[in-house]
């Protein structure tokens, strides 16, 4: 089969497009030909060296198609069913996976990190890294699942949680956990104020269903701005995902009372903050990595029923993954990114 094989870390340059051995299932697996991959950041770091992992790999943390072996033992799905395949393999035994909390697995696989992932023609995996699709959705809608939305979900409804008529500021509003985060905040009954680095995103989050825009690029105190928005209140809750000089004015944004969840730093992973300001408006900071199969379940039901709908900026032919990187890192997209093999 052909697929991009990372050897060493580096430059996007550092993917090469390849001719490997099809993966041979077990009774307990199952082989899917993909139809799509997506792009994420996370594929992005790994790739830069940012994670540890074994050389060489198959980058690809999520992706969708068509079943083409089942072992034995599988008894949930069959040849030909249209599957999403889902990032983390748990052990379903650790002290987390037993409490609902699998993406904190001690034993976790990582597709693209720790096993071969989606940037390929193949991939197999066990049956319960996979979901059905139905015919309402694409490949390669559902591929852009797993991760931006189950993201956007966990870090509004399982850790902001947040109600109707709140109002919730989101970061890089342009990003394909922005653009997921937007569509649940409204389907929650959340205000929304969408920030992101250009007009021409802000104005596209417009048209998902953003109420206010913020450019925080050409606004350096965009804090001020939120609050102007906001009659000097804040907002109960923040979604970032930028870090850098970003997230201490994100804090700003808050009332008091309010919550932040960070889950990304793309601007530099050291801050300072104001921990007077921090503990005078009982304010709340929480991190978040991974997500649980249960969120991604949840939130890919709503996809199924057109209640959500991923917003898919470009696609790229498999062996054009270097170019799908270096788009990704220029910041062009708006919504995801995906790869066709």
């Amino acid at each position: 089969m052909k697929a991009i094989v990372l050897h060493n870390k580096g430059n996007a340059d550092q993917l090469k497009f390849e001719e490997v051995e099809t993966p041979k299932i077990n009774d307990d697996k199952v082989l899917v030909k993909l139809k799509a991959a997506s792009v994420n950041h996370l594929d992005v770091w790994v790739r830069m060296g940012h994670f540890p992992v074994s050389y060489p790999v198959i980058l690809g943390c999520e992706g969708a198609g068509d079943i083409a072996e089942v072992g034995k033992n599988v008894q949930d799905f069959k040849k030909g069913d249209k599957v999403v395949v889902l990032p983390s393999i748990t052990c379903g035994q650790c002290e987390y996976c037993l409490t609902g909390n699998d993406n904190l697995c001690k034993n976790a696989k990582r597709l693209g990190m720790t096993v071969n992932g989606c940037y390929s023609e193949y991939v197999k995996v066990p049956q319960q890294n996979l979901l059905l699709m139905n015919d309402k959705i694409s490949y390669e809608e559902a591929a852009s699942v797993p991760v931006t939305f189950g993201t956007a979900w966990r870090v509004l409804m399982s850790l902001a949680k947040i109600k109707p008529g709140e109002t919730v500021l989101i970061q890089a509003a342009g990003s394909g956990v922005g653009t997921a985060a937007i569509q649940i905040a409204k389907l929650a009954g959340v205000k929304v104020i969408a920030s992101a680095g250009s007009d021409e995103k802000l104005d596209r989050a417009k048209e998902l269903g953003a109420d206010l825009l913020v450019n925080y690029y050409r606004n350096q105190n965009f804090d001020e701005e939120v609050k102007y928005l906001t009659n000097g209140n804040g907002v109960d809750a923040v979604i970032e995902q930028i870090g850098g000089n970003i997230l201490p004015r994100a804090l700003n944004c808050l009332k008091k009372g309010g919550r932040l969840v960070t889950l990304g730093t793309t601007a530099g992973n050291k801050i300072e903050i104001d921990v007077q300001h921090f503990y005078r408006n009982n304010l709340t900071m929480l991190g978040t990595s991974g997500i649980t199969q249960k969120e991604i379940r949840d939130v890919f039901e709503l996809v199924k029923n057109g209640k959500l709908k991923p917003v898919i900026d470009r696609t790229f032919s498999l062996k054009d993954a270097s170019l799908a990187h270096k788009y990704m890192e220029e910041r062009k997209n708006f919504g995801k990114i995906i790869l066709k093999p």
